[in-house]
């Protein structure tokens, strides 16, 4: 999951740093916002929802998990302003500020889940569980999203990261990240 945190972080400062008219970077946006969409919704899914159901009864644990909830609402407005200002090709300083906003608010989430919820999820839900919640947070219960979502979030990490994430895939799958999913990555991914 970190490593999905990571490219979220990665693209929203590449982001800042291109021109905002800039066809690569209305490309990398649409990537972009379609991760982070799409993370949300799996985490709320296949994360906020089971650990909810475990947590009755500990009210610390469930005012967290509101708070990751509440974080995330917020995030969604944000996304969706800055969408429309890529769209409609609006006044670059105006987008520059959209997206310094977001990833305000993105990082401060992305930090507080690592450090608060990340560690309550490892605690509460079983090694089978934190399992299915990696698997649908990556795609992997998504048909094809996992086609995409494993090389974006790996593009530019260390050796070291690549290798423990894709340790974690079936054989089959490293194979179709190394041979199908990244060259097609990177083919059709332009440099900022």
């Amino acid at each position: 999951m970190t490593a999905i945190h990571d490219a979220l972080r990665r693209d929203l400062d590449q982001l800042l740093r291109a021109t905002a008219g800039h066809t690569p970077a209305r490309a990398r946006w649409i990537m972009f916002a379609g991760q982070l969409r799409f993370h949300l919704a799996a985490e709320a899914a296949a994360m906020w929802s089971p650990a909810r159901a475990k947590l009755a009864g500990d009210p610390p644990g469930q005012a967290l998990l509101d708070a990751m909830e509440d974080e995330q609402q917020l995030i969604g407005p944000l996304l969706a302003v800055t969408d429309d200002a890529i769209t409609m090709n609006t006044d670059p300083v105006r987008l520059r500020q959209l997206l310094t906003r977001l990833r305000a608010r993105l990082t401060s989430h992305l930090a507080h889940e690592e450090a608060d919820a990340l560690p309550l999820i490892e605690q509460i839900m079983s090694p089978g569980e934190l399992g299915a919640i990696a698997r649908a947070i990556g795609g992997r219960h998504r048909g094809g999203h996992a086609t995409r979502t494993i090389p974006w979030a790996l593009a530019g990490t260390s050796s070291n990261i690549r290798t423990q994430a894709l340790g974690h895939l079936p054989a089959p799958t490293r194979l179709l990240y190394r041979h199908i999913w990244l060259p097609r990555h990177t083919r059709n991914t332009a440099p900022l």
